[in-house]
């Protein structure tokens, strides 16, 4: 804009004169600034954003999102927690000859947080991470993993509710 108003031989800068600016540009270029992004770049931005979002939230903000999301935790016993935030499975059996367990339901927003906060805590967290080892060395695949991770998660966060205690980290 700036280069714009010196080709008019515009130096003063007022809201008036930027307005007056603005319209001119548009006259003068009508597609300028019109156009959106395409709809998967516009998506991959806002996944981007919420990424960042959840980065910045860290390990310490996710119990006050469990309590935000789940207002009975702490008075729940572990499997409607898990349920809640979708970790429990659900079987999904056809007739006698096949049987199969999967999660489903729950709150989206709090299980993706839930994976996400499982990666982490499968690498970085002494206790969680030698429970991923041991599912690991029995030959469960990642996803069954960390969902075992995020529902422990779940589990020591209502048990902390329900005897209003606070997280401490194991000192080694």
């Amino acid at each position: 804009m700036k280069a714009f108003a010196q080709s008019r031989g515009t130096r003063a800068r007022t809201d008036r004169i930027d307005a007056e600016l603005i319209a001119r540009i548009f006259a003068f270029r009508p597609e300028a600034g019109r156009s959106l992004p395409a709809k998967k770049i516009r998506l991959l931005r806002a996944l981007m954003s919420r990424r960042a979002q959840l980065v910045e939230m860290g390990p310490v903000r996710l119990p006050a999102m469990l309590i935000a999301e789940m207002p009975k935790i702490g008075t729940i016993i572990d499997e409607e927690a898990a349920a809640l935030t979708g970790l429990a499975p659900v079987a999904h059996d056809s007739g006698t000859l096949r049987r199969k367990r999967a999660t489903a339901g729950g709150r989206r927003a709090l299980r993706r947080v839930m994976f996400q906060a499982a990666l982490v805590a499968a690498h970085h967290r002494p206790s969680l991470n030698s429970f991923a080892d041991r599912l690991r060395k029995a030959g469960n695949p990642h996803k069954v993993i960390i969902t075992a991770v995020a529902r422990k998660r779940v589990t020591i966060a209502n048990a902390l509710c329900k005897s209003r205690r606070k997280w401490a980290a194991a000192t080694a």
